[in-house]
């Protein structure tokens, strides 16, 4: 069909099977549809396995780039209950403030924000990936998967989150897992409510030495509303 009757598709040519599937258009005036019809099996055969060749070549891309990303989820409120019962260790841990900062080019304020869906999230199409294939239309698989990783159930609005693919800013396998980004980026502490004195006192130690223009808050349980609040240490 896309060789006979799509006058509007364009195959690759830098692909094996897209340079075959060039040919065939470029000489099907010349070649008698019931003669192209009585080759079809082989045909048939051929675009099994230039499909069978896409499907390895999808799951080889999917899995290497899944090896080769890293997430950082970061969220828009620091005084979210859930969120400090959930991932601070029930208000024992730490939050750390980020600041924006339009002018810098680093790669913790690239983070892009999540979508909430209520159904999962399909990285290619029948369609997409037929014409994947067939060399019509090929498709960047690791953008794809980059794209997939802001999508989240429903369920998890309240966290209104945001992400950095830490492969989308260029760290290969291997790669540093640790940043080096400018002190200004840093903009706040804020210790949990049930924090124990002696990692209060770590903490505060260590801003001290490698950021000390960074404010420091105490997180205390608000007497007015379900929510945390925060006194100024420093």
């Amino acid at each position: 069909m896309y060789v006979w009757q799509r006058d509007d598709v364009e195959f690759d040519d830098t692909y094996p099977w897209g340079s075959v599937l060039a040919t065939f258009k470029r000489r099907k005036d010349a070649i008698a549809r019931e003669t192209f019809r009585r080759n079809a099996e082989a045909i048939k055969q051929k675009t099994i396995q230039a499909g069978t060749r896409a499907l390895a070549e999808f799951r080889e891309e999917t899995n290497r780039t899944r090896l080769q990303t890293r997430v950082l989820c970061l969220a828009e409120e620091n005084n979210n209950l859930l969120m400090w019962s959930h991932y601070s260790s029930s208000h024992t841990g730490v939050v750390m403030k980020l600041n924006a900062v339009d002018d810098l080019d680093v790669s913790l304020l690239r983070a892009k924000k999540v979508k909430y869906s209520s159904e999962f999230p399909i990285l290619v199409t029948e369609e997409e990936f037929v014409d994947h294939a067939l060399c019509v239309k090929r498709i960047d698989m690791g953008k794809r998967e980059a794209e997939l990783l802001l999508v989240k159930g429903k369920d998890w609005a309240y966290e209104n989150e945001w992400r950095v693919s830490i492969n989308d800013v260029g760290y290969p396998l291997g790669g540093p897992t640790d940043f080096e980004e400018p002190a200004v980026v840093f903009g706040a502490i804020y210790l949990g409510c049930r924090m124990p004195e002696e990692d209060k006192e770590e903490i505060r130690k260590l801003a001290q030495e490698s950021l000390p223009d960074m404010e420091i808050w105490q997180a205390i349980e608000s007497h007015r509303a379900y929510m945390v609040e925060f006194e100024r240490l420093k």
